[in-house]
């Protein structure tokens, strides 16, 4: 397991054996996580890339059967013809036909504190960037109304581990189905270190540049009262747990990381 050997071995063995090879890096972009700005420098730096994404002129309610068809038509129109970064707002079934198709890919994420997170998403879904605001805020009048719509709920989760395994509830056994899947799991409020670890598995090392599609209030997310801060913690479990292992492993590894990818 790739992310066995960051945490737990020199970092200069896992960014020998992470680096991004013939197939390509597919990056599982967890909307409000930064995603955004780490997808469009990387499609810069790793070309040709590709974006997957649902047919806005699809009328189907059904996110994961436009996105399955949106998958299977990637790979039948361009995905073997030397693509070298793929992104998108995939599910975890989605990312398997991926793998199942490009063997040695290597997959990559971005996550963020739950709560920071959700109150994103819920201010973003209500802003006049959503061209869905009216009707969304018709049916989400307030944030509790959409914590509590269990679809929405451990939205990490559902990008990053299978169903069956997700409907199980079972914490521990979500993060070792990550750990074997991805090559790295980036966080959010370590950007730097994460950005930087991810171009320098393409051969490429750099600081980010980027900042884009940011909510203008992001920086009041924790506005939210303790109690909201709670509930949403409590309705978004799985999410939490995999974002505390991830962010302490990742907080072990960080200063190795850097003084590494300095020296680069």
């Amino acid at each position: 397991m790739l992310m066995e050997v960051l945490f737990e071995r020199p970092v200069t063995d896992y960014l020998r054996d992470a680096a991004i090879g013939t197939d390509p890096c597919v990056f599982v972009h967890i909307p409000k996580t930064a995603g955004t700005s780490l997808r469009t420098e990387l499609a810069a730096l790793l070309e040709p890339s590709a974006s997957i994404a649902v047919d806005a002129a699809d009328g189907r309610p059904d996110f994961r059967a436009r996105m399955d068809d949106a998958v299977e038509q990637f790979l039948k129109d361009g995905g073997p013809a030397g693509i070298r970064f793929v992104s998108g707002h995939l599910l975890a079934r989605h990312a398997a036909r991926l793998r199942s198709h490009y063997t040695d890919a290597r997959f990559v994420t971005l996550l963020r504190n739950p709560v920071d997170r959700v109150v994103s998403d819920y201010r973003h879904q209500r802003s006049p960037r959503n061209p869905l605001q009216a009707d969304f805020t018709a049916r989400f009048p307030t944030l509790k109304d959409y914590v509590d719509f269990a679809p929405e709920q451990n939205r990490m989760a559902r990008h990053l581990v299978p169903d069956p395994l997700l409907a199980s509830g079972r914490a521990a056994a979500c993060i070792a189905y990550i750990m074997r899947a991805y090559a790295f799991v980036g966080i959010q409020e370590m950007y730097e270190v994460s950005f930087l670890t991810v171009t320098a598995l393409s051969g490429r090392p750099r600081l980010p540049s980027l900042r884009i599609n940011v909510n203008e209030d992001d920086e009041d997310e924790r506005r939210v009262t303790t109690a909201m801060a709670q509930y949403i913690g409590q309705a978004n479990r799985l999410d939490v747990a995999i974002y505390d292992h991830f962010h302490a492993r990742l907080a072990g590894a960080a200063p190795a990381l850097s003084a590494v990818l300095a020296a680069a």
